[in-house]
């Protein structure tokens, strides 16, 4: 359960999402002019209707291809963090389990470290995104400075789990 002042940060990748939708635009227009010009310049070959949807299709699905680039995302609450990489689910990360969060000098994207020095790349946060990478950076360790002390504020202040409200003890 969330508490209602606990930010959530989310995170996509902007630069790469921009190159990848402008690219899978740009091939797609390309296989569609060759498949209008191939019954036409064909150069001694003979195409014919079915080769120029095949040559279109084929362009869509590595349009497609290209925009799964564009599927990183970010989503950190209070209760853990969330990454989706560029093919499968998101992955979900509780806040217990994570010892850090980084973004050093020579990587490309930010990433979790986890206990036995296991790292887990966060391509929502990439190097190529400058200033938004900072930001969101910035954001998320509030964010795990807050859910801390939360999480010691409940452990260390509320009495539980120290015999404070046994009636048999006093």
């Amino acid at each position: 359960m969330r508490s209602p002042t606990t930010q959530v940060v989310t995170s996509r990748p902007i630069l790469l999402t921009r190159i990848a939708t402008i690219s899978a635009i740009a091939v797609v227009v390309v296989f569609v002019i060759v498949a209008l010009l191939m019954k036409r310049d064909n150069a001694g070959a003979v195409f014919g209707d079915k080769d120029q949807v095949a040559t279109v299709v084929v362009g869509v699905v590595i349009a497609l291809a290209i925009l799964l680039l564009t599927r990183p995302r970010l989503i950190a609450d209070d209760q853990s963090v969330r990454t989706r990489s560029f093919s499968g689910d998101f992955r979900v990360v509780p806040w217990d389990v994570i010892v850090g969060i980084e973004f050093p000098s020579n990587a490309r994207f930010a990433r979790l470290v986890l206990p036995g020095d296991e790292i887990l790349a966060i391509y929502a946060v990439q190097r190529l995104d400058k200033e938004h990478s900072v930001e969101i950076m910035r954001r998320l360790r509030a964010l795990q400075a807050e859910v801390r002390a939360t999480r010691e504020r409940g452990v260390d202040g509320s009495g539980e789990g120290r015999g404070d409200s046994d009636p048999a003890s006093g």
